[in-house]
């Protein structure tokens, strides 16, 4: 029942806020993170978005997302089910394949930043930690802002 909570409540954190217009993630000269975080309020939730190049001329694996912000930190996928429901699930592993992207985005895959030790606040920063199977660990720091 609890899970059903926490699940119900991403949920409607991450569609309570107007839908930003899709337009295909940038990446900047050096194929670093492009990112950024939606503001929370402590013991509630939060989402990271970002596009990490893997690099590498053999396919890559995310493994797992930590923060030292949240009580727990999860890779998730948004979905539609065939009845039309939102809903959220859990990624173990996402494959990247060699020299392409992993984007972590509203409505997709992304970074989900669950019972919040502290407030996030506009020009907070929030520190990821992906863990690869290749490339290993990627520390990421992530600005809070509003949705564009």
């Amino acid at each position: 029942m609890k899970k059903n909570f926490f699940l119900i409540l991403g949920i409607l954190l991450l569609t309570s806020c107007t839908k930003p217009k899709k337009k295909k993630p940038e990446i900047n000269p050096e194929n670093k993170l492009v990112n950024w975080a939606r503001p929370g309020v402590q013991g509630q939730m939060s989402g990271a978005y970002l596009v990490y190049r893997n690099e590498l001329s053999i396919p890559d694996t995310l493994m797992k997302a930590e923060s030292p912000q949240a009580n727990t930190t999860q890779i998730h996928e948004s979905y539609i089910t065939e009845d039309g429901l939102a809903g959220m699930r859990e990624m173990k592993q996402i494959i990247i394949p060699p020299n392409a992207d992993l984007v972590l985005e509203q409505g997709g895959l992304h970074v989900m930043l669950m019972n919040l030790k502290s407030d996030l606040s506009f020009d907070d920063t929030v520190h990821v930690t992906l863990t690869f199977s290749q490339a290993g660990e990627k520390n990421v720091h992530v600005p809070v802002k509003a949705p564009n």
